[in-house]
Order: C-alpha cells, then structure tokens, then sequence
C-alpha cells in the first residue's frame, strides 16, 4: 500500500469518528452559523439603517417654542445620530422629570432649548440650550455632541456660522476684546460667498456638518485643529449639567460597569451549567444510582446538587465583585442588601437553566455542546458583550433582547454597581421578578424532567 492510500483510509476513519460525534458536529459547524446569525441581527438592528449607525436617544424640551426652535427641533429629529423623544406631535416632558430619568438611568441625555433662542438669533448672538447628561455615558455623549452641531447649522446656515466662527476664534486663544472684529470679519466672508455663487446661478453650497463632524475628532486635534471636546465645550453654546448618582464613584464610567456585570453573568452561566452538568457524570458512572440507594428522595438529591451550583456561582461572584472594587473602584459595598438580592436572584435564575440543560441532555458532550450554543446566543443578543442601551433598537429588536434571561441580569446588576438604586426601586424589582420567574419555570421544567429521565430510567 503506498502512502496516499494509507492517508487517505485513515483520514476516511477520523471523518467516520467525527461524524459520529453529534455533540462536536453541533458545536464545530453549527456554533459559527448561530454566532453569525446573532451578530447579523444585532448589526442589523443597530448599524444596518440608512447611514449605516444606529442612533442614539435624546430627550428635548422646546422652552421657547417659536417658528426657529421648532426648525432647530426638526433637524434633530431628521439626523442620523440621534432618535428624538418625544416624537413629532407629542406633549414636550418636563424639566424635572427629565432629570429625575436621567438620575434612575432611563434616559442618558436631554436637551432643553431655552427661551429667548429665536431673539438671539435674530440679534445675531449664539442661542443658548441646556444639556442634561450622564457623564458616565461617554461614548453617546460624542453622538449627541455631532447631532447637536450637525442639527444647529442645517438649521440656521449662515445666520450662526459667523457666530460660530467669532466663538472658535476666541475659544483658540484670541482675546473677547476682538469679537466685534471677528464677527464683522466672518458675516463680510459669508456675504461674499453668498453673493459669488448668486452671481454665477450655481446653488451655495449644503450647511451639512458631515465634514466638520469627521474633522473634529482626535485626528483633528493633532493636526492643529479644534477636537470634538473644544467644540462642544467651548464653540457651541450648550450648558452642560452633569447629573448622577451622588453613591456612583465620579471615575465609574456606564462602558466598566456594564462589562464587569456582562462578564459576570455570562462566566456565571458556564461556571453554573459545568456544575449542573455532575449529574449527568454521576448517572454515567453510577454514582447516582448508589446515591438513591440512601434513605433520600429524587428530589433531595436534586436540590442538593442546586446548592452545589448555587454556593459555587457566589464564590466566583465574591471573587469577580472583590476585583472590581479593588482593582477598578466599583463601589460594591455601597448597597450590599440591594446587591446581594441581584446576585442571589441571577444565581437562582442561572443555576435553575444549568439544571435545565443537564436534565434535557443525553451526555456530557451533548450538554456542553447545546450550553455552549446557548449561552453564547443570549450572551450576543442579551447585551453581554455590548451595552444595548447605547443605540435606539426596533420593536422587534427590543423584543428578542428583552427574551434573555443576560439582559436581565446584566440590567440588575448595573443597576445597583453603576445607577446606584436600591432594593425598593420599582425598575429594579421588575428584573428580579423576571429573575426570579425564569428560576422558577426552569426550576419546574427540571424537577419534571429529572423524575422522567433519571429517577424513571433508574427505576428500571
């Protein structure tokens, strides 16, 4: 036999053993297409729009309510980086209940257009508007920075440009002493374009801001120019209010409290099912048909095996909690009631789905493959990885997150390690009650199960 065929009979046994394998298979071809389908859909859902980024909330309040906020108002509800509240129509909310959202983490950020905007800009002066934010949420702050600027200038054209211009000037370093010099420098300029493009019949040029947005950004900065945070901050005359969580450490940023609760809950999930996934090795061996012989009942034996889960899940989470206060400032002990209802919840909701795929499996294999699948599914679609609170998700995308038990968890974790709320909050107890509802279905589907499957088979 030469030494092809001899490659090619044993390579024809390794593919038998493989394809024997259904466990592997489900695992080697089909976790790829599940992890592709899910970060197709969650792209999709979130980058797949027209413009090609998904837009991020803001709440705004029209104070002044004139012919030129209402302009202003429509330009942002036209831009592609945020999705307005309320819509087009609806009653305006209210100052104080917008702070009050953004301090229970309903809402991130909210813009109130003050009165007396339109007579400013008639008196060729920078209208003033107020912006409301949750400094933790940086990354939707340069968002609402870009569609602030982007919506003020397609707005108004040239009636704010010189403005803005007299504004950056002094923001670079020129003296107030020149503002009259500049503004009158800036409305000539803009004069003169203006009156070079009516002379020749060709259209002036669009007030988009997709150049300046792109230019004002890190590169811009090191190439000499003004960055986003000089723009925003000094350029545009947006009175920034910081509103938080007096318990929240100033340094905690939403982006370190949201990957310190989603890798929690999704190592939580592998830790929880590895343990459940015992009783399927004590039935293989025997052990567990020995263990009957004791003067327990089924149901004792798979209580006991949940407490086992249970105590191990807490351990991992005291070690992962004790990093994080050490290692990143989380202040976990600063509500430990309201934190150990979340934890004692998710470890109750987790644990009861470990048991669930240790009882449906056939082997070790099967259940580490389908829990593999599993929990990296919900993990990618239930905002584990990624905060989906950062972009304005469908009614069908809201629907198949809001489906995971790792949305919920997450969700009441960050809730009391980055908002601060406590054990009374009524947000809060919806998630332990969804928690704690999942727990309980599981818990029941895996006591019928197991009596079927494993007490029933025994039996025999």
């Amino acid at each position: 036999m030469n030494r092809f065929a001899a490659a090619l009979i044993i390579a024809r046994k390794d593919l038998k053993l493989a394809f024997r394998d259904r466990t592997g298979l489900l695992v080697g071809f089909g976790l790829p297409v599940v992890l592709v389908l899910a970060f197709g859909f969650i792209y999709q859902m979130t980058f797949g729009r027209p413009g090609g980024m998904s837009r991020t909330g803001l709440s705004v309040r029209d104070s002044d309510e004139t012919p030129t906020s209402q302009a202003f108002l429509a330009e942002l509800r036209a831009s592609k980086f945020l999705a307005v509240d309320p819509e087009e129509g609806a009653p305006p909310p209210d100052a104080a209940k917008l702070r009050k959202q953004i301090e229970d983490g309903d809402i991130h950020h909210a813009l109130i257009i003050d009165a007396g905007f339109e007579q400013a800009l008639k008196d060729g002066k920078l209208p003033k508007v107020t912006l409301l934010r949750d400094p933790g949420r940086e990354m939707e702050d340069q968002l609402v920075s870009i569609g602030i600027l982007q919506a003020l200038i397609s707005s108004q054209g040239t009636s704010v440009s010189s403005a803005l211009t007299t504004r950056a000037m002094i923001a670079a370093g020129l003296p107030e002493s020149y503002t009259d010099r500049i503004d009158s420098l800036s409305r000539g300029f803009s004069q003169a374009i203006g009156t070079l493009f009516a002379e020749s019949g060709t259209p002036a040029p669009s007030t988009s801001t997709e150049g300046t947005a792109t230019g004002t950004g890190a590169n811009a900065s090191k190439s000499g120019g003004i960055s986003l945070e000089d723009v925003f901050g000094k350029v545009l005359p947006v009175e920034r209010v910081d509103i938080q969580s007096p318990q929240r450490p100033a340094q905690l940023s939403y982006m370190m409290a949201h990957n310190i609760a989603g890798i929690a809950t999704m190592m939580l999930m592998f830790g929880l099912v590895a343990c459940a996934s015992v009783l399927l090795t004590e039935r293989d061996e025997g052990t567990l048909r020995r263990l009957l012989l004791a003067p327990v009942d089924g149901t004792s034996l798979l209580l006991g095996k949940f407490i086992y889960a249970a105590v191990m899940g807490a351990i991992q989470l005291v070690i992962l909690f004790a990093v994080g206060s050490v290692v990143f400032q989380v202040n976990v002990l600063r509500d430990p009631l309201t934190l150990g209802i979340a934890s004692i919840a998710l470890l109750a909701c987790i644990t009861s789905f470990g048991m669930l795929i240790a009882v449906i499996a056939k082997s070790v294999k099967q259940a580490e493959g389908m829990s593999t699948v599993l929990i990296l599914l919900m993990s990618a679609l239930g905002g584990a990885w990624f905060p989906l609170e950062m972009f304005s998700l469908p009614p069908i995308g809201e629907i198949v997150t809001h489906s995971t038990l790792t949305y919920w968890g997450v969700h009441a974790l960050k809730a009391t390690l980055y908002h601060g709320k406590d054990f009374t909050d009524a947000s809060f107890l919806r998630d332990i009650a969804v928690l704690l509802g999942f727990a309980v279905v599981a818990g029941a589907a895996t006591v019928a199960l197991f009596r079927k499957r494993f007490l029933g088979s025994l039996a025999r």
